[in-house]
């Protein structure tokens, strides 16, 4: 991913104050409609009837009987990917929301603040000490919270959180130091049995999503995500500048701290249950401001619920479309990369940069 520049002109575009609640159903229902075309999607398809069945018995309808096969396909595998991907998901969608607010930067993502260079530094770490999954999720977490505590610390606790362009040096300083982190290991890694499994986990991959990683994420991502939301008004008059923030009563640097608290603990929790996914929190928010509005009544509902329906999809195509499972990341690269440069061509023409 390319450096953000922390010097910016112009919040996003759009920032009204409209918004027609319409639009959040629409995503809602098409969320629905995702998640059953997933779970019928894969290298073992199920029919619409075999999971209408599952489900059905599921609810104790009387005279139903899913298929073993079926039912522990849908349970054990597909289930909890696909909750796990919805998850992820709108965490990463709205934390780049949310950072685009905070640094009045359009191209601003979750991946400015270093969390992810630490998590990643954690993980590779944790599978090199230990073969046991457990070890790379406390891992992950652990230094992806750790590096958050350092980017403040560097930052100069809550004074300077007033200033963006602190924030970014120190979120540039902590990424290259465990990125650093990263390589060494990398170096020293069994070649063998070691490495292989590291650059497959960095690519990001859902493949060993389960109940346990998912009670992992959700306890961390679902409250931070609810927090981000409550900050949305706050999030706009940002947006705006922070003299305008101030005369409207906005406390700067408590809310950016807050915000930022909130998209280091979404983006260490996503890369602890399935490594660095890019792109995610820089497409997804244009995406919805281009087709919806940024109306700050639905905006971070509409990004959410976008953020689910993007990453489900991506990650359907990307154990569906090939016999061999493609890394997440690589899918989200592939199909982010173009839209984005469709999306800048839309925002320049639109007056972004002038």
């Amino acid at each position: 991913m390319a450096t953000v520049a922390p010097a910016v002109t112009h919040a996003p575009p759009a920032q009204g104050l409209g918004g027609s609640p319409r639009a959040g159903w629409g995503l809602l229902a098409l969320l629905l409609v995702t998640i059953v075309a997933a779970l019928c999607a894969g290298r073992y398809a199920l029919p619409p009837s075999a999971l209408v069945d599952v489900l059905l018995a599921d609810l104790g309808w009387p005279g139903i009987e899913a298929p073993d096969a079926a039912a522990r396909i849908v349970h054990q595998v597909r289930l909890p990917r696909i909750a796990l991907a919805a998850i992820v998901g709108a965490g990463l969608a709205i934390s780049g929301a949310a950072m685009q607010s905070v640094f009045r930067n359009p191209l601003a993502e979750p991946q400015l603040l270093g969390v992810s260079s630490g998590a990643a530094f954690g993980g590779v770490l944790g599978m090199m000490l230990s073969a046991h999954p457990a070890a790379i999720v406390l891992g992950a977490f652990a230094f992806g919270l750790g590096s958050l505590a350092l980017v403040f610390w560097l930052a100069g606790g809550r004074g300077g959180m007033s200033t963006s362009i602190v924030l970014v040096l120190a979120g540039l300083v902590v990424g290259a130091v465990f990125a650093a982190g990263v390589s060494l290991v990398k170096l020293v890694a069994d070649p063998q049995n070691q490495l292989p499994a590291m650059v497959f986990w960095l690519m990001g991959s859902l493949a060993s999503a389960d109940a346990a990683k998912l009670w992992i994420a959700a306890p961390v991502i679902l409250p931070s995500l609810y927090l981000v939301y409550r900050l949305r008004f706050a999030l706009l008059a940002l947006s705006l500048g922070d003299e305008d923030a101030r005369s409207l009563g906005v406390p700067v640097g408590r809310t950016r701290a807050l915000a930022l608290a909130a998209v280091g603990l979404i983006t260490a929790a996503s890369v602890a249950v399935c490594g660095i996914v890019g792109w995610v929190g820089l497409v997804v928010p244009h995406l919805v401001r281009l087709a919806l509005g940024a109306g700050h009544r639905t905006f971070l509902v509409n990004v959410t619920l976008a953020g689910a329906i993007y990453l489900i999809v991506v990650d359907t195509i990307a154990r569906a479309a090939t016999p061999v499972e493609i890394p997440l990341g690589v899918m989200t690269a592939l199909l982010g990369a173009p839209m984005f440069a469709y999306l800048l061509r839309r925002l320049r023409a639109g007056g972004i940069e002038r």
